[in-house]
Formats: structure tokens, C-alpha cells, sequence
């Protein structure tokens, strides 16, 4: 993606998609993608923030946005602050003029005062700039703490959108969705095995219905339960 400004060369998750994101029809989940897009055909300025428990798939739809606008040939920062932590605010400073300015966990860095004072600068360099900003969290950006009080009003100026994950009951259709759209039928016996076995973290099917996928192609055969336990166990 030439047109992305990928901050210390963060990379986008391959698969981190708007097609590959699964939410029931109607849900609330629903609805935000659909706001997600919207936002970013959009010539108006716009802060939103994402909140909800890991697994709900902020990230995943973070990078949907990134890599939606670096299709659109629009320069995009992305800051994944749990990885960049360690660097010290100084990268939130340093950002070029980016149209699209993406920020995940914003309270990992909470209580910080020198990550704060750089997320405030933040948010008011893109709002004079008119740049588009997303931002999110675990938490309510209501009941986020802050050292900052004027970085806590900042963070609601704009929408506020829980996530919510996957029920036990949506994940099956969430990974016969991601099969189905790479090609590959994932039967109900398969299924079933993964839910017994490993963790039920719908990243963490993910990621294995993706080492299925590249293992079931190099060796040109279906994904069966002996196979999948050749490949896993």
C-alpha cells in the first residue's frame, strides 16, 4: 500500500478486512461497520472512537479502515499503541499530515502524562487540520480515566460506538463465512473439533483457520478433522 504512512513500519494484518468481519445482519456490530464506511466516503471531518472487551474485533476493523482508505489512495497513520509503547509519545508527535489517522488501545497509555499531552495535541492538530480521526479502547471513552481533564472531554467529541464479541452461537457462522469467502468449505465435524480442543477467542480460530487454509492448498487436500489434528497436534 504505497499511499500509507504505516508509523516505525507497523504493518496492517493481512485479512483484516470489511468483507472478512463478521456481524450478524441488523446487529449493533452491524450497524458500525456500515458507519465505519460511511465515515470514510465522507468530505466531512469526523472523530469517532470504538470501545469493547478484546476479542469484540476493534482492531480488525481499525485496519479495515486503514486499508480501505490506502485503497482510495489516502495517506494513513496507523498507531497500534500497545506495540508502540515502548518508543514514547514523541510518535504520536512526529505524525505526518495524514488524511486518515487511525489509533488503537488509547488506554494503554492512560495515566501517562506525557502519552496524554501527545494524544491531546493529537486530536486538536486533526481537528484544525480537518483530518479524520479513529480512535479506540477497551472502556467507555466516558469512564476512561485521565490525568488530563481536557483530554477526557476530547475524547468524546465525537460518535462512540460499542463492539461487542462473538457469541458462542455466531462464531461457527463467523468461520464458515471466512472459508467460504477464501474458497474452502469448513464442515460442521471441523468446527466442532476446534471448539472442543482450542481456544474459542475468535482471533485465535482465526488464526488457525488460516494455517488450515495455506496447508490444506500446499498439499492440494481438504480440511478434514485427521487432517486438521496432522496439521495442529
Amino acid at each position: 500500500m504505497p499511499s500509507q504512512q504505516l508509523t516505525l513500519n507497523v504493518a496492517l494484518k493481512d485479512g483484516f478486512r470489511f468483507d472478512s468481519y463478521y456481524a450478524a445482519a441488523d446487529s449493533e456490530n452491524d450497524q458500525t461497520v456500515k458507519m465505519l464506511q460511511s465515515f470514510l466516503t465522507t468530505s466531512e471531518q469526523q472523530q469517532n472512537i470504538l470501545w469493547g472487551e478484546s476479542h469484540s474485533g476493534k482492531t480488525h476493523l481499525l485496519q479495515a479502515c486503514c486499508a480501505k482508505a490506502a485503497e482510495n489512495k489516502q495517506l494513513v497513520s496507523y498507531l497500534p499503541l500497545k506495540t508502540l509503547l515502548v518508543y514514547g509519545p514523541e510518535v504520536v508527535e512526529s505524525l505526518s499530515q495524514s488524511q486518515l489517522v487511525v489509533v488503537d488501545d488509547i488506554d494503554t497509555v492512560l495515566g501517562d502524562k506525557g502519552w496524554e499531552t501527545a494524544l491531546f495535541n493529537l486530536i486538536n492538530r486533526c481537528r484544525d487540520a480537518k483530518r479524520k480521526l479513529l480512535l479506540s479502547s477497551q472502556q467507555n471513552p466516558r469512564l476512561l480515566e485521565c490525568l488530563l481533564p481536557d483530554l477526557a472531554s476530547r475524547l468524546i467529541w465525537g460518535g462512540s460506538y460499542q463492539l461487542h464479541a462473538l457469541s458462542d452461537e455466531e462464531k461457527p457462522k463467523a468461520l464458515q463465512a471466512r472459508a467460504n469467502q477464501r474458497g474452502f468449505e469448513l464442515s460442521d465435524r471441523v468446527i466442532e473439533y476446534l471448539f472442543r480442543r482450542y481456544p474459542r477467542d475468535i482471533e485465535s480460530l482465526m488464526e488457525i483457520l488460516n494455517k488450515l487454509d495455506e496447508e490444506s492448498l500446499r498439499q492440494k487436500t481438504v480440511i478434514t478433522v485427521p487432517f486438521l489434528k496432522q496439521i495442529l497436534e
